[in-house]
């Protein structure tokens, strides 16, 4: 293994700040992570010669794969200097600032496989597996950013909290991010001389492209942001969740394939500020495939009750809260002897017109229709038997639109189809003559134990309509969620090509069946869905909530993100308080 070594002192980040222009300022995090003493800025060109506290050296030598590289040091400004060695550590020590000046160190770095070549402003890395340890520091809390770029088929990343770090493909123990280019995946996992995945996400990584890799690692808390333009507060990170393996290692980078490039590495250790105000997932046991009315300042979820699993022979159950977090069981609102039906009382939905509340379920794999004056019942049946046709199952799904309501649905087709069309006005029966197939499930995520699209939610964007829905069976761990798009609310439906936005986790499994609803003020969107009861187990089902957003595209329709599922405390929706 080989070495580099140096120091030098360079002015604080404060000092730094002051010299940026101000079209650059410095990206912020959400509330949870804002701590003005440690944020990260992007390195920009100065306009003036940047005082140092003793002579540096014009050169450093970099000693990799027994070959001695000179790199020049331009000691006109800090982004000279940040270029020119990409692969100092970049840290600014809190024990040493005097005089607007901190100490910066360049420590000793250590290669494991790879052939790692300084060029100009960034290093370069061919062979694999291969690592670059950087220092000896061993982190534990930190911000991290660094900028990637991966060859084709290849990956690019960072290993952090690392220890017993050796040149085989998984031999450390610690954690690894990364982008894998031309398989269009972000991962995020951790080794013990054996990989173990925690999450893992489509997202488009174009070989050859420069992608901003940000880490801010709390705890047992970890938040993962990749994106091609500058990170700021309104994108969600990629995984947003926790895990208790490893407690603090070294940080460095790794690519596996054909090569990788690395530029612009900065860390920071990170001491968040403390907040009251949150929560963390799950919200509510015993709540699946939960459905969420927002009405006169409090919020009614009416769920699966899975603690009856698996006939369900009792009914459809309802919780209420006035914060989306702090629920509270006001028992069965819809009961198996007041339905058509006895038993497996599944998935409802519920909508208002005109004054009444339209409570839609199933009961024995066919759909009822109950009615009320108030969301908290009591509830009658509009009918003696179901909707009509028989091939309305489960997983109903009302969408009103200007003057019109359509119905979603589950056929069963060799597996679980989706349907619709339009209700008539009564709001019970279908204009029969409308039915047509929305989407089937024809894509690898829909298929684990079974071939199933289900739990249909319609949102509005735009003018665009998105078909929001659930893939493979709900007692597998990779149960998840998708979307499709059409500007029509019948179709014909494009599906997402990075679906699903939304899978399970190392410690989230069967992350689907949702619905959507608002924060109290307005201001935020959550989805609101089910997991299973813990990683071993699906029964009983918990309630998690998390926040939704729509990002805008240079061409198409915004992207529907979710941050989630998460695991770690998050902020309390906005305009919401605690009882």
């Amino acid at each position: 293994m080989d070495h580099a070594s140096g120091s030098w002192f360079l002015m604080a980040d404060r000092v730094r700040r002051e010299c940026m222009t101000k079209s650059h300022a410095s990206p912020s995090f959400d509330r949870l992570d804002k701590h003005p003493s440690h944020q990260i800025n992007t390195p920009l060109a100065f306009p003036q010669v940047l005082k140092m506290r003793k002579p540096m050296p014009h050169t450093a030598t970099v000693k990799i794969s027994n070959q001695t590289l000179m790199c020049g040091l331009k000691i006109l400004c800090m982004t000279c200097l940040w270029m020119t060695v990409p692969i100092s550590t970049l840290v600014a020590s809190d024990a040493e600032e005097k005089d607007g000046l901190v100490s910066f160190s360049q420590n000793n770095t250590e290669t494991f496989g790879g052939e790692w070549l300084p060029d100009g402003h960034l290093i370069k890395v061919t062979g694999s597996p291969a690592k670059l340890c950087i220092g000896q520091q061993s982190w534990r809390d930190f911000i991290l950013e660094v900028e990637v770029k991966a060859n084709p088929d290849s990956q690019a990343g960072v290993i952090f909290r690392a220890s017993q770090v050796g040149r085989q493909i998984d031999q450390y123990s610690g954690y690894y991010v990364g982008v894998h280019a031309g398989r269009d995946s972000v991962m995020w996992g951790a080794a013990n001389n054996r990989w173990q995945p925690i999450a893992q996400r489509a997202v488009p990584v174009t070989p050859g492209t420069w992608y901003t890799i940000k880490l801010i690692v709390f705890q047992q808390q970890f938040k993962v942001w990749i994106n091609q333009t500058l990170i700021t507060t309104k994108r969600f990170p990629i995984f947003n969740g926790v895990d208790n393996r490893f407690k603090e290692g070294v940080i460095g980078l790794r690519s596996l394939g054909s090569g990788a490039s690395f530029r612009n590495l900065r860390i920071h250790e990170y001491h968040p500020q403390t907040k009251s105000s949150t929560y963390t997932n799950p919200v509510q046991i015993n709540c699946a495939d939960p459905t969420v009315l927002q009405h006169q300042g409090l919020y009614y979820a009416y769920c699966t009750y899975s603690k009856d699993h698996p006939n369900m022979t009792r009914g459809i159950r309802l919780y209420t809260s006035s914060n989306l977090v702090q629920w509270h069981d006001q028992g069965f609102i819809i009961k198996a002897e007041q339905s058509w039906g006895r038993s497996k009382f599944w998935a409802p939905d519920i909508v208002q017109k005109n004054g009444k509340f339209y409570l839609y379920y199933a009961t024995d794999t066919r759909i009822c229709v109950a009615q009320a004056d108030s969301p908290s019942g009591p509830f009658q049946e509009r009918s003696e038997s179901p909707i009509l046709p028989e091939t309305v199952r489960i997983d109903a799904h009302v969408f009103q639109d200007d003057e019109k309501a359509y119905f979603y649905y589950v056929r069963f087709n060799r597996g679980n189809e989706i349907w619709g069309g339009e209700l008539n006005d009564d709001m019970v029966s279908l204009k029969q003559d409308t039915l047509r197939l929305m989407i089937k499930p024809d894509q690898e995520w829909e298929r684990h134990q079974g071939a199933i699209a289900e739990g249909p939610v319609i949102l509005k964007h735009d003018d665009i309509y998105y078909l929001t829905y659930s893939g493979s069976h709900f007692e597998s761990p990779q149960y998840a969620v998708g979307y499709a798009t059409s500007d029509s609310p019948l179709g014909p439906w494009k599906k997402y090509q990075h679906n699903p936005i939304m899978k399970s986790t190392a410690y989230a499994k069967g992350t689907a069946h949702h619905c959507f609803t608002d924060s109290p003020d307005g201001t935020e969107k959550f989805i609101i869905y089910h997991r299973h009861h813990n990683l071993q187990q699906t029964e009983p089902r918990k309630m998690a909530i998390d926040r939704v957003q729509f990002v805008t595209q240079p061409k198409g329709p915004a992207i529907l993100e979710i941050n989630g599922p998460t695991g770690s405390p998050q902020p309390l929706a906005s305009g919401a308080t605690l009882e």
